[in-house]
């Protein structure tokens, strides 16, 4: 019953750490800043009607700014949902995200003060599975915030910081998946939990039965 104990131990420290930081921190959303771009239609010189012309099976299109500059960002069946980014005045595609137009991305959404520290490539796979490189872009704060920015959109689809990775270190022992914090249904955890409503039946059992004893000796 050792075990038993260390994890009611490890719940109790987990639960306080997850219950106690806002959920919004963890996600990292105060960490940029939130986009409102409001858009000149007057300047978009390639209309929708073009762009269906151009890529009959664009799906999910939407006018965004990138850069300060108005763009249509849309996926297609072409190469396993790839993401695709045309300039909205010229029509023209957009290449790769460079590395200097990651750290001017960056720049303008990180709410702190910290210079960048590293700016590295990623090749990570989305959630159709195809190949989908990144910029992870780290600053030189105490959290190590970092924002991964897609190389093909320009979005930022992660925040992450030092509290963030403890977090899911925290749920990994929470849960009592050690691998990838996904299974909140394994094996230890059903076991555990069994233990422990025998350890708590038990216990309590114990002490029913010395306070009925102490009882019938009193008399």
């Amino acid at each position: 019953m050792r075990l038993v104990g260390v994890q009611f131990i490890l719940w109790a420290i987990t639960g306080l750490y997850m219950v106690c930081l806002d959920i919004h921190f963890i996600h990292g959303e105060p960490l940029t800043h939130p986009q409102s771009v409001t858009l000149g239609l007057k300047d978009i010189g390639y209309s929708t009607a073009q762009l269906l012309a151009d890529y009959p099976d664009a799906t999910d299109i939407k006018l965004v700014t990138l850069l300060q500059k108005p763009v249509y960002r849309f996926t297609s069946a072409a190469g396993q949902r790839a993401i695709h980014v045309v300039d909205a005045v010229t029509g023209a595609p957009l290449d790769l995200l460079s590395q200097a137009q990651a750290r001017q991305i960056a720049d303008n959404a990180y709410t702190g003060q910290a210079p960048i520290n590293t700016i590295s490539p990623l090749i990570s796979r989305n959630a159709s599975g195809a190949l989908n490189p990144l910029w992870v872009v780290s600053f030189d704060d105490f959290a190590s915030s970092t924002l991964f920015i897609e190389q093909q959109s320009g979005r930022i689809i992660r925040r992450r910081h030092n509290y963030w990775y403890l977090f899911d270190w925290m749920w990994r022992l929470h849960i009592m998946d050690y691998d990838d914090g996904e299974n909140v249904t394994n094996g230890w955890l059903r076991l555990v939990s069994l233990l422990s409503i025998l350890a708590a039946g038990s216990g309590l059992a114990l002490l029913l039965l010395r306070l009925t004893l102490r009882k019938k000796a009193a008399f």
